[in-house]
């Protein structure tokens, strides 16, 4: 069923609708995520057109209607800044907009309210959140079902960077149309009938995904952190993360405090090595000298350049691709969030267990890398300042005798 052959979708154009208009517009083409092949400026668009056709069947007033297309119009907004929690991220983007246009207090709340109740698992109160709630549904769960759900289907495995099992997908639609209510008397009269038959065709098709999914070996792996990450964190694991980090830390400062050593070293006996080169009475007593001390200046300036390299400052890790979800432990992916993006990263990481987990092994592993190039310059110069100086001696001792 297409809306747009059942009743008019022209909205009520006000100032404040045009510039939420092109306010979101301007959002999704700066923060495009190629990823969001569902939750997109398209599905904004025909929500908030179908927001306004059901607010007017219901008889709601013109501000509520209004209302409830501006949620419409941000309510998947919160999918360009945090896909883990698109709601509330979506909600504070309305609630600057709206600052911003010097709108009333009780519009902001109201706006906020419409967002976060129509897409939550509680049911909305309020006739705008009530619209919205069932605007979405019946455009996404009704009208384009054929058409969309694959997009919904990839759009999940493209942010979890795995494919999803039939049977698991099918159990996830089975759960949204089985909770799928409608509130509005429009809505139920003109949606809840194509709902029930969608439910009645999912139900069809799982007993025979079910059986097309092979059956799990009894020695398959469980996925990392997973067990980790429905626990509650424990002492162990705290010990663990706060002795490698501790680890790291120790092991880092030995590199440059050895990395130091050696640069005071070579920097001494490379000022001593040129006094002698430059020295003319021992030169010219013996010209074999020559050839000792070229061979302690180069090996010391070699010695010298591998510590500086090794204690030179050095940022290692995963800097994200525009788009791609970052790291918040690691400070090269998120110096160029402002802090609002930034604060909604660690919350949501904190609020998911294997998130967090694997935030922090990929950071430990990425300081292992940073010490395992530290201390591999750090063995060159101490081997090459070694077999220097053994050099450096033993061709002194050869000029010397030579030289007598």
């Amino acid at each position: 069923m297409a809306h747009s052959e059942t009743f008019s979708t022209d909205p009520a154009d006000t100032p404040l609708l045009r510039a939420v208009r092109g306010h979101v517009l301007q959002r999704w083409n700066d923060q495009h995520d190629s990823r969001l092949v569902f939750h997109n400026y398209a599905q904004a668009a025909a929500v908030a057109d179908l927001a306004a056709a059901i607010a007017r069947a219901g008889g709601l007033s013109e501000q509520a209607m209004e209302i409830a297309q501006i949620a419409a119009w941000f309510h998947n907004m919160g999918y360009l800044y945090d896909a883990t929690q698109p709601v509330e991220s979506g909600a504070i983007r309305a609630e600057f907009f709206l600052a911003e246009q010097q709108c009333p207090v009780d519009v902001l709340q109201r706006v906020r309210q419409c967002i976060t109740a129509a897409l939550s698992d509680a049911r909305p109160k309020t006739p705008e959140a009530r619209v919205l709630s069932d605007a979405i549904r019946a455009y996404d769960w009704v009208e384009t079902y054929e058409q969309r759900m694959p997009l919904l289907r990839l759009e999940r495995e493209l942010f979890s960077g795995m494919p999803e099992r039939d049977a698991d997908w099918l159990q996830f639609l089975h759960t949204q149309i089985q909770n799928g209510i409608f509130f509005t008397a429009y809505a139920k009269k003109a949606y809840e009938p194509a709902l029930a038959r969608r439910l009645l065709q999912c139900r069809s098709t799982m007993p025979a995904a079910a059986e097309a999914e092979p059956k799990k070996a009894k020695n398959q792996t469980v996925e990392r952190f997973d067990r980790l990450a429905r626990r509650p964190l424990r002492s162990s694991i705290q010990t663990y993360f706060r002795a490698n980090y501790a680890n790291h830390i120790r092991l880092s400062a030995i590199a440059d405090n050895k990395a130091h050593i050696m640069i005071s070293v070579n920097s001494i006996l490379l000022s001593v090595a040129i006094s002698l080169l430059t020295y003319q009475s021992l030169t010219n007593r013996n010209p074999l000298y020559i050839l000792p001390i070229i061979m302690f200046l180069v090996t010391s300036l070699s010695s010298l350049i591998f510590a500086v390299l090794s204690s030179r400052p050095r940022v290692t890790g995963e800097v994200p691709l525009p788009g791609q979800p970052f790291n918040p432990v690691f400070f090269g992916s998120f110096v160029h969030l402002s802090p609002d993006q930034y604060e909604v990263a660690v919350d949501a990481m904190l609020r998911d267990g294997r998130l967090l987990f694997g935030n922090m092994t990929r950071d430990l592993y990425h300081l292992g890398r940073v010490l395992d190039k530290k201390y591999r310059l750090l063995t060159y110069s101490y081997t090459v300042f070694m077999m220097g100086f053994v050099a450096t001696v033993g061709a002194f001792l050869g000029a010397y005798f030579l030289g007598e």
